[in-house]
């Protein structure tokens, strides 16, 4: 009997640690669940949420909301370059609780291993050319 009890505290310890209303509160939020903040349901947290709980909830406890906004946006939690914002869809922390989260591609951003790729410019070679230049070269000069 003890062991189940025991058990039992164990697994709702975790659940009761999750708050599942904060998905909300970050783009894309629902995109992953509680594993957003979390490393699994109701666990410890991950690179990510701890820095939302160190720094970005408008109270400690289990009232205390997400904060969004630029900062926690510019910030990368997993170091792999691309800022929490970024991964989650909204890199100038505009977005706000109750907005439509933004659309194109979602990453973790507490995962090192999931980062988007910037498709960086190819240098070119722009030669400055003018007609009389290409006109003197084939001879054609009057």
């Amino acid at each position: 009997m003890y062991v189940v009890i025991l058990i039992l505290f164990f697994f709702l310890n975790d659940i009761v640690d999750a708050r599942p209303a904060r998905i909300d509160q970050i783009p894309n939020g629902a995109e992953f669940g509680c594993v957003t903040c979390h490393l699994k349901r109701g666990g410890a947290r991950n690179t990510f949420g701890k820095q939302i709980e160190a720094k970005f909830l408008s109270s400690s406890g289990f009232s205390g909301e997400v904060i969004w906004n630029k900062e926690l946006a510019s910030l990368d939690a997993d170091g792999d370059g691309a800022s929490n914002g970024l991964e989650l869809g909204d890199p100038e922390g505009l977005w706000r609780s109750g907005d439509q989260d933004p659309i194109g591609e979602v990453y973790r951003p507490w995962d090192a291993d999931s980062v988007p790729q910037v498709i960086k410019p190819i240098p070119t070679l722009i030669l400055s050319v003018n007609w009389a230049k290409v006109k003197r070269f084939y001879g054609l000069s009057e």
